[in-house]
């Protein structure tokens, strides 16, 4: 293990002391509520949390302080009261301690001797070796990304941990029955989650900023479900989408009254309700770009957490900056988009069940010059238009009404059993062990007839996805090897979570068996 510096060390004391929920699940987060410098044993004055990241920065010979006494709220996820803890930073020591008014956590402390982390706690001695001290010896080479948005850093976070949970009590187990009695067959956890999350924070992003909605529209809102939290939180509102879910019927009144099938055609789309002032694009997909132009013509204020990328005309997105991953570049673009809108665009982090959190809101609009953003919004529906560059005519691609599904799924069984037993043959057959065979994807297409790869041609990811439907025989092993996945026991399964019976793959194809017993194995042996 390399030598830790002492600029290292105070690197990693200043993310731990703001990111101690990174080394307990239980907790939310951590807001610091007070902070003293110390000047000699017995001194302490107030201070500042700028003040004490800027000092654990500084050069040891440039400190004019002994050190800091810090106090901490942690914001637990489950329980209902906060835990209070108190931090010490002491600078001639090289010492960092952390005390907690709860005897569910316990103190611990970290000292840097000899380049080394010295870790002291009455936790066992596994979550020092393999949580605590990994986290600091990897904190203590990172370097500060000044780009990174906080996350939810336009919210009094306390206040929406508190709703957070509020909301969860309140709605989670109605939510999941709704999902039951509807046979979804999306993930019901995220989905609950994630919306009872959104609704939470959109609730205190309006008390903070004084924006309450009179109404708001939530345009491409799917199953509804955040409409339904929002109007059972007391807020009124209307969600837009192309086509009608199975769980509008089932909710109140009030919020399957509120769900219009409609769809959303940007020329030419109108409010049905005057009152309507915020705009909710939430995984909205087509119109996401589209969110902070309809803002700007409807004189509306928006929220926008996009994910899949799509141009104004409604086609794939194209990337302008390769340097940054796709998700930041179309991120860029829609920033950009909001601008010209004339939107003081901002940005927040959400903590949600989702790789895709970062939302764009615009609450205040600081130029109204229609014309020009009308301009852009033409300019750009002409440079990334579907069809013919040389067509005068643009138009825009919205989503189908009868969504034609593309994921192997719907490819006739014959066809996917039989490229399923060939890939799996050809893999036990490249390795001794008949558990350790990999190919690349290239090797694997190569053996398969064009008869056989004519099948699924059609079909979005091709074999990729027929390989990827098939987690439970395939697995990725990193660049674009394929190998077999050995069934390992699993936890005990959510005792709400139906188990799907097939019959076993490995007990009737692979030479040895299935590794499993009966018992063991989560299909039918």
């Amino acid at each position: 293990m390399s030598a830790v510096e002492e600029p290292q060390f105070w690197l990693a004391i200043g993310i731990l002391i703001k990111n101690y929920h990174a080394l307990n699940k239980k907790i939310f987060e951590v807001v610091i509520s007070r902070v003293q410098k110390q000047q000699d044993e017995e001194q302490l004055c107030d201070s500042t949390q700028e003040e004490l990241e800027r000092t654990l920065r500084e050069r040891p010979e440039k400190r004019t302080c002994r050190g800091f006494r810090i106090g901490f709220k942690l914001l637990p996820k489950k329980l209902k009261e906060n835990i209070l803890a108190t931090g010490f930073v002491d600078f001639q020591q090289r010492h960092y301690r952390c005390q907690f008014a709860s005897d569910d956590f316990e103190d611990f402390s970290v000292r840097l001797d000899g380049g080394q982390l010295e870790v002291d706690s009455l936790q066992t001695g596994r979550w020092q070796e393999f949580v605590l001290k990994p986290k600091l010896l990897s904190w203590s080479q990172s370097k500060p990304d000044e780009t990174k948005v906080k996350s939810l850093g336009l919210v009094d976070v306390e206040k929406y941990n508190d709703l957070y949970k509020e909301l969860k009590q309140k709605h989670a187990q109605r939510l999941l029955q709704y999902w039951q009695t509807a046979q979804e067959s999306t993930d019901p956890l995220k989905f609950i989650y994630e919306d009872l999350a959104i609704a939470a924070y959109l609730i205190v992003l309006w008390g903070q900023t004084q924006t309450e909605p009179k109404a708001f529209a939530d345009l491409g809102c799917g199953n509804g479900l955040l409409v339904h939290i929002l109007n059972a939180e007391g807020y009124s509102g209307y969600g837009y989408d192309i086509r009608k879910r199975k769980l509008w019927s089932l909710y109140p009144e009030e919020t399957s009254k509120s769900l219009i099938e409609q769809a959303v055609e940007p020329n030419s789309f109108r409010l049905a309700f005057p009152e309507i002032d915020w705009l909710i694009g939430n995984h909205s997909d087509e119109l996401s770009p589209w969110l902070p132009v309809l803002a700007g013509r409807l004189n509306t204020h928006f929220f926008l957490l996009p994910c899949c990328p799509y141009e104004l005309s409604g086609a794939k997105f194209q990337r302008r900056n390769t340097s940054i991953s796709a998700y930041q570049d179309f991120l860029h673009y829609v920033f950009k988009v909001s601008e010209q809108c004339g939107f003081e665009t901002l940005q927040d982090r959400l903590k949600i069940p989702s790789t895709k959190r970062l939302a764009l809101l615009g609450l205040k609009r600081a130029s109204k010059d229609t014309q020009s953003m009308e301009h852009f919004v033409q300019e750009q529906l002409q440079k990334y238009k579907i069809g013919d560059p040389k067509d005068e005519l643009i138009t825009i691609k919205l989503r189908e009404k009868e969504e034609i599904v593309r994921n192997c799924t719907k490819v006739d069984r014959f066809i996917i059993n039989g490229l399923v037993l060939k890939i799996f043959r050809l893999l036990l057959d490249s390795h001794e062990d008949s558990w350790s065979g990999r190919l690349p994807m290239r090797d694997i297409a190569q053996t398969l007839t064009k008869e056989e790869l004519s099948g699924i041609k059609s079909e979005c990811g091709g074999i990729k996805t027929l390989l990827r439907n098939k987690h439970e025989v395939f697995q990725f092993c990193g660049g674009d090897l394929i190998g077999i996945r050995k069934p390992q026991m699993t936890a005990v399964p959510h005792p709400r979570l139906a188990i799907k019976k097939r019959d076993c793959f490995f007990k009737l194809h692979h030479p040895l068996g299935c590794p499993l017993e009966d018992s063991e194995c989560t299909f039918i042996h």
